[in-house]
Order: structure tokens, then sequence, then C-alpha cells
């Protein structure tokens, strides 16, 4: 049997614990990945995930520099993060780059000193592109990138809709996901629906008690119910149970909350942001609104598919079907191995 060639793959935070979309991203595809090479996974021990006035993505560099060695030992790197990347450019490994979000994660920096740092992750991105011999993104397609399907694989039952009860939102609780305009939608609905249907938020954030008192503020302290951070799988299982999945983001990659709300034939209504829009056909499987929406409309919106549930959530399981993470791992795995032979063959050359 050939040895599989040893890997490291590179992401901030362990895929085992992280929430959010890079976590379940990396857990979904390594079930597979392991079948094709030998995984090393480098993240920030649970000691430094826990400290709180150094931004991990800093934590990460000096952590890389310190297992430099072991890195360059590896036959490929496998990058989540632009740090990470920019570490591994100083190795002669081959890289493979995956694009996560946003093109700068300083636009979206806690600190407040992250806006003076936009012009790093500029440079760090000119040394992915030039370093790079793949690069994917996860979202909305990037020039010179190639499109990476979010890898879906879990054990949840699809639930019968008649059985399912309320909305939730899955996420982030920051100022880009755009939560309060969730919550003053669902506050449009008539008192009957809100009564059958409470409106569920899972995730946590810097927005966390802003959200609670403008739930409290609205009288809708009791139907807006606040769940924290969930495993991924106890999330997919309580998202199954919901009627539909709610998003309002200003800007987006590709959530993979939606994918996985899909999957388990949950409707989705969400703003038309990031790639979105190539997943989510609005009239089919949800609906779609622009950022700037009334929440009297989405609020409509959410009342129409109620109507025609059972279509909708046909359709979302039917719209699910390019998320399937062995296809999708398959595909990532014999790109990636075309390309080191391709590469290879050009530096003999």
């Amino acid at each position: 049997m050939e040895k599989k060639l040893k890997v490291a793959v590179l992401l901030t935070n362990s895929y085992l614990t992280s929430y959010g979309g890079i976590g379940p991203f990396v857990r979904n595809l390594d079930i597979d990945l392991r079948n094709y090479f030998d995984l090393h996974y480098f993240f920030l021990p649970e000691h430094l995930e826990k400290v709180k006035l150094i931004p991990h993505r800093l934590l990460f560099v000096f952590f890389l520099l310190k297992n430099f060695r072991r890195l360059s030992k590896t036959d490929l790197i496998v990058s989540h993060s632009p740090e990470g990347s920019y570490v591994a450019s100083y190795t002669s490994t081959p890289l493979v780059h995956i694009f996560h979000g946003n093109t700068n994660p300083m636009e979206i920096s806690r600190f407040s000193f992250g806006k003076y740092l936009r012009w790093v992750f500029d440079y760090m991105n000119q040394v992915i592109y030039s370093k790079s011999f793949l690069l994917y993104s996860v979202g909305e397609k990037r020039e010179g990138t190639k499109k990476f399907v979010n890898p879906i694989s879990h054990e949840v039952m699809v639930k019968n809709p008649e059985s399912r009860e309320g909305f939730i939102f899955a996420g982030r609780l920051e100022k880009g996901k755009c939560v309060p305009k969730i919550i003053e939608s669902y506050a449009c609905l008539p008192k009957e629906v809100r009564a059958n249907h409470k409106l569920y938020i899972a995730g946590s954030g810097s927005e966390f008690g802003n959200l609670k008192e403008l739930a409290k503020s609205m009288d809708l302290a009791s139907q807006v119910v606040f769940l924290g951070n969930m495993d991924n799988r106890s999330l997919i299982e309580v998202t199954s149970k919901r009627k539909m999945l709610l998003m309002a983001s200003a800007f987006e990659g590709f959530p993979m909350a939606i994918a996985e709300a899909l999957s388990v034939g949950v409707p989705v209504v969400s703003t038309a942001v990031g790639d979105i829009p190539q997943f989510v056909e609005s009239g089919y499987c949800g609906l779609l609104y622009p950022v700037d929406f009334l929440p009297e409309d989405y609020a409509r919106g959410i009342l129409s598919i109620l109507d025609d549930y059972e279509n909708y959530s046909k359709n979302a399981l039917e719209a699910s079907r390019p998320f399937d993470a062995k296809e999708v791992t398959r595909k990532f795995a014999e790109e990636v191995l075309s390309g080191l032979k391709t590469a290879s063959l050009s530096k003999v050359a």
C-alpha cells in the first residue's frame, strides 16, 4: 500500500471545540480526508485558547513559529488561516490555502486596534496568493480560487415537518450578523404564531447582552430563547426540530448553519449576501431579502413559508445534496494530489 502524504492542517482554534463555521467545516472534512492523507493538526492548545487579552491570531503566529521545525518536516500544508499560511510560506513545503469568510479579518476585529492592522492582512493575502499552489474559497468566489462547498456529515434524522416548532438563528452574536433585525421581524409576527413558535438564538458574542435587553424591551423575553454555545451535533439536532433557520447578515461567505439546516429539511430565510443565493433559491427552499429589508416584509415571508411548509421542507432537503462530505472530500483530495504532481513536474522541467 502506498504511503500517505504527511499533511499539516493549520487552523487557529481546535476543530474539536470551536463553535462557528471553520470548526464544523474541518470536522466534517476530517472524517474522509484521513482516508487520503496522514493528517497532523496545528492549532492553539487549550491553555492558550483561554487567553483573552491577546488576539488568538497573534498567539497562533507565535505557536507556529515555536513549532516551525515540525511544520517544515511535513509533505504538504493545508491552511485555514491567513496567519498560518503566512508562516507556512517561509517553509519549502507545498501550501494549499482555504479562504473562509472575509478577505480581511481585521474588518470585524473585536479589538479596537484592529482597524490599524488591516494592511497586515492585505500583505498576508498577497503572500498567500504568491506562495500557494492551490487556493480555495468557502463562500463567495474569489479571483484565482477554486470553489470549496461546505462538507456536511452527521447522523441527525430529518424530523416530521408537522412536529417541528419555532425558528432558530445560529452563529456568532456580533453586529455583522444583524440579529436585532431578526428579533424585530419576529415581533411583527401575529401573536398566535409567536405563541406556537419561539425564536431560539444559538451562539455567543459581544452582542449577547444587548440582544437580551432588546428582547426584554420588546416584551419578548419569554419567547426569545438564548441557547448559548452548543457543540455542532447538538446544534444540528436542535435545528432539525425547528421550522426555519433565520439569518440577516450584512456580509457572509457561506454559513455552515445554512448547509446544516438544509440537510435536515429546514427552510432558510436570509439576506442575499455572499454565496448564499447560489444554494438558497428564493421561493423554493427558503426566501432571500436585501440587506436593508423591512422587518414587516421578512415576517410576511416567514408566514408564506408556514403556509406551504411541506413543499419548502422537501425542497430544502433536495437543495442540500451538493454538501455531501464524502463527495466534497474526494474531489478536494484528487485536486490536491493532481496539483502536487503538476507542481513537481514543472520543477523538474
